[in-house]
């Protein structure tokens, strides 16, 4: 790109560190060393996040905002507050901070940045490019959060308002588009394209395994199956939980690493039901996790068998990035397991709730090291192909 371009990331999730990178640093970086200049807006969207502070980190301008603790009460009508006084104030922060974009670039959920595109193409008159990961009001009625329709359909409604103000969508899979106009018909097909996940591809440098296993009290010889990202109802994880019941200790030992609600549950439930093949790892730093994910046999993805909505999850990107075969439990909308096992041919994915075919597919990796690798391989092949933050830079700056 030949010409300098101010350019806006708005997001809830931006790590204040590189070695915590996200998807959203990658592509903040990526767009930075092209000669743009960048500014990140972020959200504290969640009542334990970062105060609000205007700094610049690894050469990127990060505007934090977050808004007075009374706005963070629990249930709907702290969540309908948020929705609406954060635009109001991001519009302030806004105005004074950023002088000129000719490119915002947000994603989703929609209910957050509530008719921030609008605001951008008024003031500014940039273009907007939408990244959509998720269909907010559609994950929160598959999971019981909201069940009253009037509730529903009101931050559908909101959703809708969003897509139809943004310049171009860009959807993680096929399947995430189809949803997308199925249920959203007024978004029209011609701003909507495909925009794979990405990641800085780099080399992955060996490990001694045998250090990494024995720093977190891994059996140093064992087959081991890992679980590395958020512990929610949106994940499911007692499938993965009646997985490991079916092992002994000496056979798989599986491993949790992050945080999440449900977290104090599933150690619960390990306890109660005397599980001695589960290992539970706080968070630690993204690079060690990676070395830790590196020295596992067997990469776990699990989603909630009630999702209605296609998705691409973001930890297949950790898996591939290491060769990591992938074993994934997953609701039976999705697409991601016909793309992980014909598309990728990286792994095996089975419908949640069916333990005995996610055994038997373990057990397959279990007994055969050499498709372990090749399916290994495959990920990181397909990773560097399809998934780099190249390609996505790209897609969304032809909107320029």
């Amino acid at each position: 790109m030949s010409l300098r371009k101010n350019i806006v990331l708005l997001t809830t999730k931006y790590a204040d560190e590189k070695k915590d990178a996200w998807l959203t640093n990658e592509l903040a970086y990526s767009m930075s060393e092209e000669g743009n200049d960048v500014t990140v807006v972020v959200f504290s969207w969640l009542k334990n996040e970062p105060e609000s502070v205007t700094k610049v980190i690894d050469g990127i301008k990060v505007i934090r905002i977050k808004l007075p603790s009374i706005f963070y009460s629990s249930g709907v009508i702290g969540t309908g507050l948020k929705i609406f006084v954060f635009p109001f104030l991001a519009r302030y922060k806004i105005a004074q901070e950023i002088k000129c974009c000719d490119l915002l670039i947000a994603n989703t959920p929609c209910v957050t940045i509530l008719g921030m595109s609008r605001f951008f193409r008024k003031r500014y008159n940039s273009k907007c490019f939408l990244v959509l990961w998720d269909f907010f009001p559609f994950y929160l009625k598959d999971l019981g959060a909201i069940r009253n329709k009037l509730f529903f359909g009101f931050f559908r409604y909101l959703e809708e308002l969003m897509y139809t103000s943004f310049d171009r969508i860009g959807c993680m899979t096929e399947g995430n588009a189809r949803f997308l106009f199925e249920n959203f018909p007024s978004v029209s097909k011609e701003k909507v394209q495909l925009l794979p996940l990405w990641a800085k591809i780099k080399k992955i440098e060996p490990v001694d395994k045998s250090k990494v296993r024995k720093r977190y009290n891994l059996p140093p010889e064992g087959f081991v199956a890992i679980y590395g990202g958020a512990m929610s109802i949106v994940q499911e994880l007692e499938n993965i939980l009646e997985l490991a019941a079916m092992y002994s200790k000496d056979e798989v030992t599986f491993v949790f690493i992050g945080k999440g609600t449900e977290k104090d549950r599933l150690q619960k439930a390990v306890a109660t039901r005397g599980l001695q093949n589960i290992i539970f790892i706080d968070y630690i730093p993204r690079e060690e996790y990676e070395h830790v994910v590196q020295s596992c046999d067997v990469g776990l993805i699990s989603l909630s068998r009630k999702l209605t909505v296609p998705s691409f999850p973001s930890k297949s990107l950790d898996y591939f990035k290491v060769s990591l075969p992938i074993l994934a439990s997953l609701d039976s909308v999705t697409d991601f397991g016909d793309i992980l096992e014909n598309g990728v041919r990286g792994g095996y994915a089975v419908v949640a709730g069916d333990a005995a075919a996610l055994k038997a597919k373990l057990d397959m990796l279990i007994e055969n090291s050499a498709l372990c690798a090749e399916l290994g391989r495959n990920g990181r092949h397909y990773y560097e192909k399809n998934l780099s933050v190249e390609n996505a830079r790209s897609i969304i700056i032809s909107l320029l």
